[in-house]
């Protein structure tokens, strides 16, 4: 047995609602370093070593690299709306390190690494931290060696 239905809707039947539209405009980030990432004072040896510093700021070292004086990750703050989600991007996954010229032997590469993907902004402020590992060659000329990378925030 088969069956058909009909549905005859009147006039007297339609309703209407009405929409509304809004938008939430967020201000702007703040970012501000508070601290650099420093491998601190290393001894160069006869043979390579690593040198790692971590997202709280501990030092490991390894091989024969002799490891002295103050070291740190790299910190940041970030300021903006209570409760929202940022993410954090580096520029880059590795940043070279050179001392006077680049010339041979003057240049280390140091890898990057983020403490988080994001932050959320308890009270309107995140921080997080930027760690790093540092291959050193044998036999290392002496010098002060520097690099920069770039960190960007934006929201979620």
């Amino acid at each position: 047995m088969t069956g058909a239905m009909l549905l005859i809707l009147t006039s007297g039947q339609a309703r209407a609602a009405d929409g509304r539209a809004g938008a939430d405009i967020l201000g702007g980030l703040r970012i501000a370093k508070t601290s650099d990432l420093n491998f601190g004072i290393l001894l160069s040896p006869s043979r390579p070593g690593t040198v790692r510093i971590q997202a709280d700021g501990s030092r490991i070292c390894s091989g024969t690299l002799i490891c002295m004086g103050s070291s740190s990750a790299a910190s940041f703050t970030i300021l903006g709306r209570p409760g929202e989600r940022v993410e954090i991007e580096l520029d880059r996954s590795s940043v070279q390190l050179t001392s006077g010229n680049s010339s041979t032997g003057r240049l280390m590469t140091a890898t990057l690494a983020r403490s988080h993907p994001w932050v959320r902004l308890d009270g309107g402020e995140g921080r997080f931290q930027i760690a790093g590992s540092l291959a050193v060659n044998a036999n290392q000329p002496a010098g002060l060696y520097r690099g920069s990378f770039a960190v960007t925030v934006h929201y979620d």
